[in-house]
């Protein structure tokens, strides 16, 4: 038997470099856009620092918390933003790493995928949104 879903946007996205999708951050009246990577298997939402500091937080006053990759460990520091993505927006915890050079901004499972329902069409390069109580 099909199933039904009804999503509340969408975007095309090119497959190159994985899912990007257009992503703004705000906490109170700053806010940032930025593209970031759907990362499925990323426990959390993971930026570049200097996005934290746009927003005028003190990056290194958040909750510490090390990461470990297969190309080894970096630190980042736990702060609470609101993000928008294509139209839908939340409030979550996030992650804004402590090296400069951290060059990646991903979004995964705690604060964003655990969010939103999800469709991806691959074959068509097309990502399917709804927040999760709609």
């Amino acid at each position: 038997m099909p199933i039904l879903i009804e999503f509340a946007a969408s975007c095309h996205y090119a497959s190159e470099n994985g899912i990007e999708i257009p992503t703004e951050l705000s906490v109170g009246n700053e806010n940032v856009a930025l593209i970031a990577t759907l990362d499925t298997g990323a426990a959390h939402c993971i930026f570049e620092r200097r996005y934290g500091e746009e927003l005028g937080l003190d990056v290194e006053a958040g909750r510490t918390q090390r990461f470990r990759t297969m190309a080894g460990f970096f630190v980042a520091y736990e702060h609470e933003v609101t993000i928008h993505t294509l139209g839908i927006e939340f409030p979550a915890a996030v992650f804004f790493a402590q090296d400069a050079g951290f060059t990646r901004n991903f979004l995964g499972r705690s604060g964003w995928l655990n969010r939103l329902r999800i469709g991806i069409i691959d074959y068509d390069r097309l990502l399917l949104l709804s927040g999760y109580e709609s």
